[in-house]
């Protein structure tokens, strides 16, 4: 995935970290998070249609984040910084555009290497 999109958007990203979901307020629904500098946590999900899922956390949270980390990096953000609703939409933009040529290259390897 990271190599369809090229190092410009994962320069300084330091990790992409799978974790166990967090006691976060019961009414919302985290799928991930970037932390500066250079982290992303994707949070686990319920396990039922987990293909779409997995599809879901790949080609529309993980690129989300890597939008947010793109910002961050650029701006040269340290620390925690206040989301915005530019922020949010700079994400969804990126996201949206690297969706395809992510999909589309993954497409082209081996199914036990997608």
């Amino acid at each position: 995935m990271l190599e369809a999109i090229g190092p410009s958007a994962w320069y300084g990203l330091r990790v992409i970290e799978l974790r166990q979901t967090e006691d976060f307020d019961p009414g919302l629904v985290v799928y991930g998070k970037t932390r500066a500098p250079g982290e992303i946590f994707l949070y686990e999900q319920p396990e039922h249609e987990a293909t779409r899922l997995r599809d879901f956390m790949r080609f529309d949270v993980l690129l989300h984040e890597l939008g947010h980390h793109l910002l961050q990096h650029r701006a040269r953000k340290v620390g925690n910084i206040q989301r915005r609703s530019d922020h949010e939409r700079f994400a969804d933009a990126f996201a949206a555009q690297w969706k395809p040529v992510v999909q589309a290259a993954l497409n082209t390897l081996p199914s036990t290497a997608r």
